[in-house]
């Protein structure tokens, strides 16, 4: 969900609303929200546990400042496991942090979000005691209705001590009211369970055109990639621009058990399960699109689509050789399909999960590494991509 604009350094909107880390489709533009949101009445609910005698030897279980991880409320958990909070979200840059504890590979967390009585659109985000991001929800799956409630169930996977929780609004809300307001959560804590282990991936990069039938992207026709319809420019160059996106593919997913073939190669076998990343078409604002932050690939099949004709030349600083155009498509729908492995937006130019540079640096040598979240999603914590790949995919044997 690389930017799309033709100038500045702009920010990506997620227009559709589903399932995945935050649980959205993506096609990029420029967000625009209104000010002058009232401040929610608190009506007496203090952030911190739901009872306000307990205490803990940690911190302060109750009680502002709380929007940091060097100053968080201690989320107590009673006999049976269970944590209950409240709190309130009382403007566009509110957010409460929660210490969670010690969490150890194989503790199941269900974190339920709720909103009784509240317009808030709450958002929730677990970070290990590094503050990397290890697992988020904005909106819940589960009862099979639209809610702007979320729910996390989670089996953690490295350990740490403590891990936090983060409650927050929704990056983009459908409305400005639900940038505030009311929220309960309860969390509860099971250990001894089995980790999942890292699933390897096919990716299959499409250049043949045809039909693109997706639930989530839509249905299009689109034409054979040819480098010509980027730019005339670009005559004669096809298969150089096909050779350099799949190389750079290969060198981006090098690390990791990510196998791509394209279709220049065998069809793949009957049966044979692999994610789709298509590449034609033309889009006014979007360089590409994917149909979900599909956390920790729970579907690894879905899909994602690159407009390779949104790549003129103007959209650079200088005229892009071939290979340089294979670069930065590649690097672009590599940043796509690492969305469809669970990993969202962060704020470094060199990652590849970038999301606010000018185009110029798809042009670079990105790969996925730590970086901080974008400011889109959470103006705390960070993501590294290298260590939510080895636990989804895994780490690639070496010859």
């Amino acid at each position: 969900m690389k930017d799309g604009r033709r100038q500045g350094r702009l920010r990506e909107v997620l227009a559709a609303r589903g399932g995945g880390l935050f649980g959205m489709l993506a096609v990029i533009g420029v967000a625009g929200c209104g000010s002058g949101v009232v401040p929610p009445d608190p009506g007496e609910i203090v952030d911190g546990n739901r009872d306000t005698t307990v205490t803990s030897p940690l911190g302060k279980t109750s009680g502002e400042p709380n929007g940091a991880f060097s100053d968080p409320v201690v989320a107590v958990f009673d006999s049976t496991g269970t944590a209950r909070l409240q709190g309130t979200v009382e403007t566009r840059q509110d957010m409460d942090v929660y210490l969670l504890g010690r969490m150890s590979p194989g503790d199941r967390l269900a974190v339920d979000a709720y909103t009784p009585n509240s317009a808030l659109d709450v958002t929730i985000a677990m970070f290990d005691s590094l503050g990397r991001l290890v697992v988020n929800n904005d909106d819940r799956e589960d009862r099979g209705d639209e809610t702007r409630d979320a729910y996390l169930d989670f089996i953690v996977r490295h350990a740490g001590n403590p891990y936090y929780l983060v409650v927050s609004h929704s990056p983009f809300p459908v409305t400005n009211g639900e940038f505030v307001g009311s929220y309960r959560v309860d969390i509860a804590v099971d250990s001894g369970l089995a980790v999942p282990q890292p699933v390897a991936q096919t990716l299959l990069l499409d250049f043949d055109g045809g039909v693109v039938n997706s639930g989530a992207l839509g249905m299009m026709t689109l034409a054979p990639f040819d480098a010509a319809d980027i730019s005339p420019l670009y005559e004669g160059e096809t298969d150089t621009i096909k050779d350099r996106i799949r190389e750079v593919f290969e060198q981006n997913y090098e690390r990791f058990n990510v196998t791509i073939v394209t279709t220049d190669d065998p069809p793949p076998r009957p049966g044979e399960m692999y994610s789709t990343i298509y590449f034609g078409g033309f889009n006014r604002v979007a360089f590409g699109i994917a149909e979900d932050v599909d956390l920790y690939n729970v579907d690894c099949c879905d899909d994602a689509l690159i407009f390779t004709e949104s790549f003129t030349p103007s959209v650079f600083l200088g005229l892009p050789s071939a290979s340089e155009m294979g670069t930065a498509i590649g690097n672009v729908g590599t940043h796509e399909s690492g969305h469809l492995l669970g990993l969202n937006h962060t704020d470094d130019d060199l990652d590849l999960m970038d999301d606010q540079s000018a185009a110029d640096a798809f042009l670079e040598d990105q790969e996925f590494m730590e970086a901080p979240l974008s400011t889109d999603i959470l103006p705390i914590g960070r993501q590294d991509g290298v260590l939510l790949l080895n636990e989804i995919v895994g780490e690639r044997e070496a010859n």
